[in-house]
């Protein structure tokens, strides 16, 4: 109980310490009266179709005739952004009650297209100064009466009526930008979009008064009039470093909490277990195998016991499991920063494409370390060759995950969707990796094969040890189904909440609750692992290198698992007849490239464990 207690406080310490240190990545932008506010546009993007598609690619809306760009980050492009300026005129504190912004042809080209986004439910993606467009839900705060706002990010493209089969676009929106005074500037605090479909055959602004106006039916019209109205409301509740809670404030931490506590109990069961084995199992046969009287019998035991002269037999393809266990001491090493910069505030919704951006960079940068790692072990186990050694270790993933992208990149370049890498971006990320961390994997590896091997704590005999035949439980697939639940079970929850962060653009900002989970989640590896491994060697299988890290990323068939059950309950909920080739392949290639990031955290997680593990028991045999 008393670990318990620890974990709960050090939880309420993160979790208070993660919401009180936000730290903008840049500072207010001030305006006054009648300067100009700018409104840019980006994509276009749905919560059930993974394909986001560049707003100006589309053929049925108005493009500016000078269209600016502003650069754009690895994260922002890897995520689809194609931010772009506009016409639309927001000038501060006037108001504007309907403006025309232009009249747009229809081809039926255009006509389809428009009737397929918004049978899909495509959601249009704006900006001012760095807040997205949002619709305005209310709720009510627990144990009050007051309701409050929440924003989700987007606005819907137009309505879609699924008995008739009618989809109407929005081609009026009255746009609502909220603001706090701060003496004589002004601070931007939220961008309200109310979307309405309004048939329009004059080309001017339509009536706005009238709530039974009929809405434009796609394909009842060759031209669409598109308007705007602009309000600006003044609201003194609301801060500026803390206008992004109403995006931020759709989850209910009670939920994070259940799944905490759920894992907690899990951790006491396994820690309870563990204990057993270590204190009562162990301590028992370590003190009948070292009497001296036991020694000359020591062909009549069974068991662990046996394997002194063979436990530390180096790993049959240990060329390849060193730089695998390098690079996925990497991936975790990279998973931790990002986690504790997104704590500091760093990586505050505000900055765009900042997680990917930094993950990528922090990756690349601790290619030392997966080198280091990788080389040591790669010498432990008797290897000679340094240098071949830390190039594997520095092109084995990223090459099988750019391989990967860039297969998926040709059928998104086929579908024009803006989540296709431009070539730019693809030759960026080669010479990066090429002038980056190439050079330093290289440099971590003559570093680590500089340093000893591991001392193991007994000598390694000349002739294995024959393997009897293992329990069924301990072959491979069920020793991997069964390693596997536990671990998922710990983050099967907050699993939910990440998935629904990429594949349905919420915002994923509880980086507080994602560090105690992994927390627990790298105690319940660790300890399922020790299990598996303890079993393994007391049935006579020596061989335990690669089931140790087999074990640790055994969770991960579960998420890609959770991911199907994700994309038939939630992508595809309500829309059993759009269904593509490309969506689905994007989903699940970028699905199977998570899992995979995640059994390389896990793997070596475990492998690590096990290795303690058995170095500590087998350093406590005397063999002499």
């Amino acid at each position: 109980m008393k670990g318990v207690k620890t974990l709960v406080a050090a939880a309420l310490c993160i979790t208070s310490t993660a919401s009180a240190f936000y730290i903008p990545s840049m500072g207010p932008q001030s305006f006054r009266p009648g300067d100009q506010v700018p409104l840019s546009v980006n994509r276009i993007y749905s919560e059930h179709v993974p394909l986001p598609f560049a707003y100006y690619d589309l053929p049925f809306v108005c493009k500016p005739s000078d269209i600016k760009r502003p650069w754009l980050n690895i994260g922002e492009v890897l995520r689809g952004d194609r931010i772009a300026s506009s016409d639309y005129q927001l000038t501060m504190g006037q108001n504007s009650t309907c403006q025309v912004l232009c009249t747009h042809k229809m081809s039926e080209q255009a006509t389809k297209e428009a009737q397929r986004l918004v049978s899909q439910n495509y959601l249009v993606e704006w900006i001012v100064d760095k807040l997205p467009g949002a619709t305005v839900f209310l709720s009510r705060k627990s144990n009050s009466s007051t309701k409050q706002k929440i924003y989700e990010p987007g606005f819907p493209i137009g309505r879609y009526e699924s008995e008739t089969g009618r989809a109407y676009l929005n081609n009026h929106v009255d746009m609502h930008v909220v603001y706090e005074m701060r003496g004589e500037s002004r601070h931007i605090v939220g961008f309200e979009v109310y979307p309405r479909s309004i048939f329009n055959g004059s080309g001017d602004c339509p009536s706005l008064d009238d709530p039974g106006a009929d809405g434009l039916l796609l394909g009842s019209t060759e031209s669409v009039t598109y308007s705007y109205s602009v309000h600006w409301i003044e609201d003194s509740s609301v801060r500026w470093n803390h206008r992004w809670d109403r995006y931020l404030s759709v989850t209910n931490p009670q939920v994070h909490w259940y799944a905490i506590f759920n894992s907690a109990v899990i951790i006491v069961l396994l820690s309870c277990i563990v204990s057993v084995i270590v204190m009562r199992m162990l301590n028992r046969d370590l003190a009948v195998f070292n009497e001296e009287e036991f020694r000359d019998d020591i062909e009549e035991t069974s068991g662990w016991k046996l394997l002194h002269a063979d436990v530390f037999r180096a790993p049959r393809y240990g060329g390849l499991l060193a730089p695998l266990l390098g690079t996925t001491v990497q991936v975790m090493y990279t998973f931790i920063a990002t986690v504790a910069l997104g704590m500091l505030g760093i990586l505050s919704p505000s900055y765009r494409g900042g997680l990917l951006t930094t993950a990528i960079v922090l990756f690349l940068v601790l290619g030392c370390v997966a080198g280091y790692y990788s080389a040591h072990l790669y010498r432990t186990w008797g290897g000679g060759n340094w240098f071949k050694n830390s190039l594997m270790t520095a092109t084995l993933v990223p090459t099988s995950l750019m391989a990967v992208q860039l297969l998926l990149n040709l059928f998104l370049w086929y579908r024009a969707s803006s989540a296709a890498m431009p070539f730019s971006t693809i030759l960026l990320l080669f010479v990066l990796w090429l002038l980056v961390e190439l050079p330093l994997t290289l440099l971590g590896g003559w570093l680590g094969f500089r340093r000893p091997p591991y001392s193991e704590p007994s000598r390694t005999s000349a002739i294995p040890r024959p393997i009897p035949p293992q329990p069924k439980y301990l072959r491979l697939l069920p020793s991997i189904l069964l390693s596997g639940a536990l671990p998922f079970s710990v983050i099967f929850i907050e699993l939910f909440f990440v998935f629904k962060s990429i594949w349905q653009d919420s915002f994923y900002y509880e980086y507080g609750f994602t560090l105690i989970v992994g927390l627990l989640l790298s105690l319940t590896v660790c300890e399922t692992t020790i299990i598996m491994v303890w079993l393994s060697l007391n049935s006579g299988h020596h061989r335990w290198w690669w089931k140790a890290f087999t074990c640790g990323a055994s969770s991960a068939i579960y998420i890609f698992a959770y991911s199907v059950f994700f994309y038939f309950t939630k992508l595809r909920a309500g829309m059993p007849d759009f269904v593509g080739f490309v969506p689905t392949l994007t989903f699940f290639a970028h699905s199977l490239l998570i899992s995979a990031a995640y059994a390389l955290c896990t793997g070596s997680m475990g492998f690590f464990a096990a290795y303690f593990f058995v170095r500590r028991i087998y350093g406590m045999v005397k063999t002499a």
